[in-house]
């Protein structure tokens, strides 16, 4: 019953985004960059594996593009555009010590990130934070994304992980990136992520509600569409579960369905609204 009632006022929650507000850029409260080098870039992407990539794409990812309608869902194929774009909000957001790995598996690389992070408290970062690495190191989202994991933020790493060639998920991402680097107690902050629903809930609006605002910023009205077909679902799938974990939570697939009518009904909304605007004759 309880489910219920969540379900029944999903709307108030969710896709109310102001696209109207100034966009605030980001300034980290450590904002001290990491030592870049050839060897260990910001910015990296994983060989591609044929074989591996194509598995992933086309059986372990179905779930998860089942469930948001969309085929760019764990692809594990980026394009060099939609790279170039989360690299630009990257660095027009100042997160400098922010890792991104596109489609890549990197379990020592993480690993070293989680021991060098000193913005976590040591008991989480060698409790929770290496627990989340072993997952990662023995089911690989290389492979399984969409299935068991998929696009995400580490605060344990300060890693932002893509598996998708979806614009509005990937600022999203990087969302999470900018809260948490904005954050003087992160480890709190990480902490009240995990409590079930409300703190989810919370953190995911706040990713979202920044990258619709960013695409607004820039004036990009067809990512603004986009993201409330594709955002506002996801953020959905919360109720039920983190997102990813489907086996473990099949009431998302329950909790997707009002995602996706209201985020399609704002989209539709949206884009009424801009043709509307630009059939007004200019002065």
């Amino acid at each position: 019953m309880k489910q219920l009632s969540i379900l029944v006022l999903l709307p108030l929650f969710i896709g109310c985004y102001s696209l109207e507000k100034k966009y605030n850029y980001g300034e980290p409260f450590h904002s001290s960059p990491d030592n870049w080098s050839e060897d260990n870039p910001q910015f990296e992407s994983g060989k591609p594996i044929a074989g591996v990539d194509a598995i992933g794409d086309y059986f372990f990812s179905l779930p998860s593009k089942l469930l948001l309608w969309d085929r760019n869902i764990s692809s594990h194929k980026i394009s060099k555009e939609n790279k170039l774009f989360l690299e630009q909000y990257i660095r027009e957001n100042n997160l400098r010590s922010v890792k991104v790995r596109f489609n890549q598996y990197s379990p020592a690389g993480e690993l070293e990130r989680i021991i060098e992070n000193n913005k976590i408290n040591p008991l989480a970062k060698y409790t929770v934070g290496l627990l989340g690495w072993l997952v990662y190191s023995i089911l690989p989202e290389r492979l399984f994304a969409g299935l068991i994991g998929g696009d995400h933020y580490s605060p344990f790493s300060n890693t932002i992980h893509i598996y998708s060639n979806n614009i509005p998920v990937m600022i999203h991402e990087g969302g999470h990136a900018k809260d948490f680097n904005q954050r003087e107690a992160a480890t709190l902050y990480a902490a009240v992520y995990s409590i079930p629903i409300i703190g989810t809930l919370y953190h995911e609006a706040v990713a979202s509600d920044d990258a619709m605002s960013y695409f607004a910023e820039k004036g990009n009205e067809k990512e603004i569409e986009d993201s409330y077909k594709i955002l506002v679902p996801a953020y959905s799938t919360y109720i039920g579960g983190s997102f990813g974990d489907i086996l473990q939570s099949p009431f998302s697939i329950v909790a997707v369905i009002p995602g996706h009518i209201y985020g399609r009904y704002k989209a539709r909304k949206f884009r009424n609204r801009v043709n509307t605007n630009n059939a007004r004759p200019q002065d």
